[in-house]
């Protein structure tokens, strides 16, 4: 009976992250502003042990099922029995997608995202500030991130905190040894500006043997332009600006990149399968996952990263943070439930530390769990992982529900300057007089 009893009794939440700071993370660029931490008055509330089920749905992400159960069900169902957390995979029908669960009236409880598609579920009404949580339940925010945290803080109105993060991504530069060694260039390093990428990627693209050889992938101008940390508004006004100095920049080296003989419409394939593709940058968990999957496939490719070129305009910065970030839907029934579930994925040392392990950077400031970084993953063996923490991230840009709009826009500036069908200017004033137009129609 006593330990029923036990059983039935509510539990302490988040115990771990009432713990005080830990250590600071050299790789981990400051947000415009620390987010305050919780205010400590009495003792935390407690939370109620009834069964619960909460949903949890995947939102644009290429996260996997796989790493769902293990590094976010399991976790919390080791610390809180009595929470299940059911995926939700958008990938799966149409009728799973977020949009068409709420018109269901099957609003899941949980919505995890990333930095760039954030913002985006404000049009959804969909996320609960969580700063009343992280009150009542005494939970210090000074352990994690604050560039993460800024992030999350930003899409908000009035100090509003409508996320907490599980992770940190970047983009990194990825290169095939082989083809470096075949033309007789030497490998990336760390500490490269573009400049000196730029005449690289030069000796790389050219054809040989009747085989086409491409130096450089980078997907589109919005990836080009957020590792430096641009934002599609101005953060003042909250209106759509492309034609900044920045952008224009931006565009410029896009198209430099582009305009080398041989250097264009490349793939994450024809870097890991056709092995046609000198280097590209890319998200280094997306890609990490790609070559272990070719790998396991029987694919072989020698390969290895290093920091992204920086800018002689913003040295020391070299790479776009993307995390991965939860919300709380405002409509479910067990917020406090949900709240403990994401809070403890985001302060638990354990957690973060498997998450390090397997790649993925953590959020929790501390030196030993960044040092685990890539420890149990078994093709990260002899990598220069180092690349990772070797220099900050960028900010995250400011962003606001009308995100996916602008980004449409941007992106088509891009491709427009790259066919040859639009000037630099033209092209960032024509995109940004349709975002303009596109949003001003949304709001009617």
């Amino acid at each position: 009976m006593k330990s029923k009893l036990l059983w039935k009794s509510t539990v302490l939440l988040m115990s771990g992250l009432i713990l005080a700071s830990c250590s600071g993370r050299s790789g981990d660029g400051a947000g415009p502003t620390e987010p305050p931490a919780a205010a400590k008055t009495g003792e935390p509330k407690q939370l109620d042990t009834k069964p619960v089920t909460l949903r949890v749905n995947n939102w644009n992400t290429a996260f996997q099922q796989a790493e769902f159960d293990m590094f976010i069900a399991e976790p919390v169902r080791k610390k809180y029995p009595f929470i299940t957390l059911e995926y939700v995979d958008f990938t799966k029908g149409t009728a799973n997608t977020l949009e068409n669960l709420m018109a269901a009236g099957n609003t899941p409880d949980i919505v995890f995202t990333d930095h760039p598609n954030l913002a985006g579920l404000l049009d959804y009404d969909f996320p609960a500030d969580l700063n009343e949580y992280v009150r009542s339940f005494s939970v210090d925010l000074k352990q994690i991130s604050p560039q993460v945290l800024e992030g999350a803080r930003s899409i908000g109105s009035n100090g509003q905190l409508l996320a907490l993060p599980l992770y940190s991504d970047r983009m990194i530069w990825f290169y095939n040894k082989d083809l470096f060694n075949k033309f007789g260039v030497p490998y990336p390093t760390d500490d490269m500006t573009w400049d000196d990428a730029m005449t690289m990627f030069k000796r790389l693209s050219r054809q040989d043997g009747g085989v086409q050889y491409s130096a450089f992938r980078t997907i589109n101008l919005l990836m080009t332009g957020s590792q430096w940390g641009l934002s599609l508004f101005d953060s003042k006004t909250g209106k759509v600006s492309f034609q900044t100095d920045e952008w224009k920049k931006s565009l410029a080296l896009l198209q430099e990149i582009n305009s080398i003989p041989g250097n264009t419409k490349q793939t994450n394939e024809d870097f890991y399968q056709k092995q046609t593709l000198a280097s590209l940058m890319q998200s280094f968990n997306i890609m990490v996952n790609l070559l272990d999957g070719a790998e396991q496939k029987g694919q072989k490719i020698n390969w290895d990263v290093a920091a992204l070129p920086q800018s002689k305009e913003k040295p020391g910065i070299a790479g776009a943070n993307k995390p991965l970030y939860f919300m709380v839907s405002k409509s479910s029934k067990n917020k406090e439930q949900a709240f403990a579930a994401i809070s403890h994925l985001m302060g638990s040392k354990e957690v973060q530390k498997k998450l390090s392990a397997n790649g993925k950077m953590p959020v929790l400031l501390d030196k030993e769990v960044e040092q685990a970084f890539g420890s149990e993953l078994p093709i990260l063996k002899g990598r220069n992982t180092a690349a990772v923490y070797k220099h900050k991230m960028a900010d995250l840009p400011y962003t606001n529900r009308f995100n996916r709009i602008a980004l449409v826009e941007m992106i088509g500036a891009g491709t427009n300057v790259l066919n040859g069908t639009a000037d630099i200017n033209s092209a960032l004033r024509a995109a940004e007089e349709k975002a303009k137009k596109a949003i001003d129609e949304k709001q009617k």
